[in-house]
């Protein structure tokens, strides 16, 4: 059975003889041998049974269109609609063809598109692979650029509520204070509580205080006079 089908890789209307397919290849799909590439075409075969007789007009040259009419117009309209850029399955002319039949083309490509991995995660560029990964902080790492830990500020709020204004010292960078003694600073005007002691290079001492308007400050003591 020949049939006039025009060749995407040819570029020509060529008589095309259909590749016969057993039960377990038959995919729906009518397939033609281009003689000239070697090249598969796919037709679908409602399209040949909707167009009687197609074998022997094409063969003859002859169709029930009225004179004038462009029967390769037609056909090669037919052609784009039931051929796409992933169905034509030609090579280009004078290339081996790898495979015997229509199935063993379809199988290859699906195990070629198996291969190759369609879900697989995309490789890394070498700034990527090169980039070193973050640093993850903990606290049992001992590293001394961790973060501190937030000022527990509402305990130093509570304890500077207890305590009595009035008898609040004034503070000075050379004298000595105790953990809870309230100070009041007389630069600022503010009174707070000594919540820490603290000793920093050099072996000088400073204190961490809580002040109601400042919050959280650190004061030097026993600082030479």
């Amino acid at each position: 059975m020949k049939s006039k089908q025009f060749c995407s890789v040819c570029k020509q209307w060529l008589d095309m003889e259909v590749v016969p397919t057993d039960g377990d290849d038959d995919d729906g799909v009518v397939w033609f041998r281009c003689p000239s590439c070697q090249g598969f075409l796919p037709k679908l075969s409602s399209a040949l049974e909707d167009q009687p007789g197609s074998d022997t007009e094409a063969a003859a040259g002859t169709t029930d269109e009225p004179e004038g009419t462009d029967t390769h117009t037609d056909e090669a309209a037919t052609a784009d609609t039931t051929t796409t850029a992933d169905t034509t399955t030609t090579t280009a002319e004078g290339s081996d063809m790898p495979w015997d039949s229509p199935a063993d083309m379809l199988a290859a490509r699906a195990a070629g598109l198996d291969g190759a991995g369609g879900d697989a995660p995309p490789a890394e560029s070498k700034d990527e692979a090169d980039t070193p990964a973050p640093r993850v902080l903990t606290a049992q790492s001992g590293d001394k650029d961790q973060p501190p830990s937030p000022e527990p500020i509402a305990e130093y709020a509570a304890l500077l509520a207890e305590q009595d204004a009035a008898a609040a010292v004034p503070y000075r960078p050379w004298e000595t204070y105790e953990v809870g003694q309230c100070v009041h600073h007389l630069a600022w005007e503010d009174c707070g509580v000594v919540v820490a002691k603290e000793e920093i290079p050099g072996g000088r001492h400073i204190i961490k205080c809580y002040f109601e308007a400042a919050g959280v400050v650190r004061l030097i003591e026993q600082a030479a006079r």
